[in-house]
């Protein structure tokens, strides 16, 4: 009951929430399974350690002593890095740390004479425990995130509150997550960021003789619209040739809530992972252009004591994500 209660607070704090956004470097995928799975998954278990920055009830005894490395040169020269550990004395404890670097700014006075370098960054630095009861699991992960320009900061203690179920006999697994609850500590001068919180709940399901393991997540579920729509691009022309704003219908709308995801195992040890995000590709899809936006792909290999993967994912037309994830056993069980 007391879990229960300091969830619903945090959601009242969430929706209450009314100002620009802020520390959104927290939704992008810097797991490069998650990456190829469409960017969003919350309920698939295995024994990787990287897992649990998704979904903190993923976090089990089979990642006791693993570290996770995960690498993204991510848009123009910016980079995305996150290390994962959880020690092998701690049972189901885990901490984690993302670093978002933007790279190096020139800086300029207000007539524009060059001043100092300056440099941006975001960065979280979390604490996440688990406890399971029979075939459920509860999780939740405490972060200190900020965010640096220049001589400015901006700082928020925030929480991620999880749940899944493992099928005793079916290789099916359910995951649900409450993103992102927690507060601001400190603003960028007068302007004061809105948390980016997500509510997401997911399925991740592989049939019996079938060599693929399918994933379907849902996600904003606590609002209905979620794509941005601009009246300057998509619009159309009323019976007296006047622009008005063209809208998405109810079936589209609710479509850009689902990521689905496949793995399909070649070997024991290599799987081929693909992906689907249509909010992605609703958000940056150049109309009349095609492009392959919110489509993503990549390669899974894994042993006893370590795993490895890559992924890309398109994002603009000719650009995309490519991210590098790695666990090690550091001990054997």
């Amino acid at each position: 009951m007391r879990i229960l209660v300091l969830i619903i607070v945090g959601f009242i704090a969430a929706f209450t929430s009314n100002a620009q956004n802020s520390f959104s470097f927290l939704n992008i995928s810097n797991n490069a399974r998650i990456n190829a799975l469409g960017g969003v998954n919350v309920s698939l278990s295995d024994r990787d350690v990287n897992l649990c920055t998704f979904n903190p009830a993923l976090l089990d005894s089979s990642q006791r002593g693993q570290i996770g490395l995960n690498f993204s040169p991510y848009l123009a020269s910016s980079k995305f890095v996150s290390v994962n550990y959880s020690p092998k004395f701690k049972k189901n404890w885990a901490i984690s740390l993302q670093n978002l670097n933007y790279g190096t700014f020139q800086g300029t006075d207000a007539v524009g004479n060059l001043t100092n370098e300056f440099a941006a960054n975001d960065f979280s630095l979390g604490l996440t425990h688990s406890r399971k009861i029979g075939h459920i699991s509860f999780g939740i992960s405490a972060k200190f995130v900020g965010s640096t320009l220049e001589s400015y900061s901006s700082m928020a203690f925030l929480t991620d509150w999880g749940g899944t179920f493992k099928h005793p006999i079916h290789d099916l697994s359910f995951g649900i997550l409450a993103k992102n609850v927690g507060f601001v500590l400190k603003s960028y001068g007068n302007i004061r960021p809105e948390i980016p919180f997500d509510l997401q709940i997911g399925a991740s399901f592989k049939p019996k003789y079938m060599p693929v393991r399918f994933s379907l997540t849902a996600h904003h579920l606590y609002v209905f619209d979620v794509a941005y729509n601009d009246p300057t691009v998509n619009y159309t022309f009323d019976n007296q040739g006047n622009k008005v704003a063209k809208n998405s219908s109810i079936a589209d709308k609710m479509f850009q809530h689902l990521v689905i995801g496949t793995s399909i195992s070649i070997h024991k040890n290599l799987n081929l992972l693909l992906g689907y995000n249509h909010l992605r590709r609703k958000e940056l899809l150049v109309n009349g252009l095609g492009g392959s936006a919110g489509f993503s792909f990549g390669a899974d290999l894994r042993t006893k004591q370590f795993g490895f993967s890559i992924s890309r994912a398109a994002l603009a037309s000719g650009s995309g994500q490519t991210t590098f994830s790695l666990y090690l056993a550091l001990s054997k069980k």
